[in-house]
């Protein structure tokens, strides 16, 4: 499911899928994307590159056009890879970075950027 907050500049997108289960934030405020793993107990964050992610209203347009259509017909799908690399705890510098709804999904996680 997809719940866009325009107000707050937030996407939250739920992902349940057995053993590929996730939770999204997109935060535009702050300018970071931090997804939720269930099944690895991490978090990966990246920032928003507004070249290759849409924005908030292209997001929500996006979503319509999949619910409406069953397909997305759009060049600007985003798939992101995460290599796996050195984790480690979040500090609060870095909830001040990334905002406190990334915080309040990420925190006692590994984090991996």
């Amino acid at each position: 499911t997809m719940t866009i907050h325009s107000e707050e500049q937030i996407v939250d997108v739920h992902v349940r899928s057995g053993v590929y289960s996730s939770d999204t934030i997109f935060d535009y405020t702050h300018g970071y994307i931090a997804t939720r793993l269930f099944s690895r107990n991490a978090c990966f964050i990246m920032k928003i590159k507004k070249e290759i992610i849409p924005d908030l209203q292209e997001i929500g347009r996006l979503a319509f056009e999949r619910e409406t259509m069953r397909d997305v017909y759009s060049p600007n799908n985003v798939w992101a890879q995460f290599q796996a690399g050195s984790s480690r705890v979040g500090h609060l510098k870095d909830w001040i970075l990334y905002g406190k709804h990334i915080e309040n999904l990420c925190t006692g996680l590994p984090l991996y950027e």
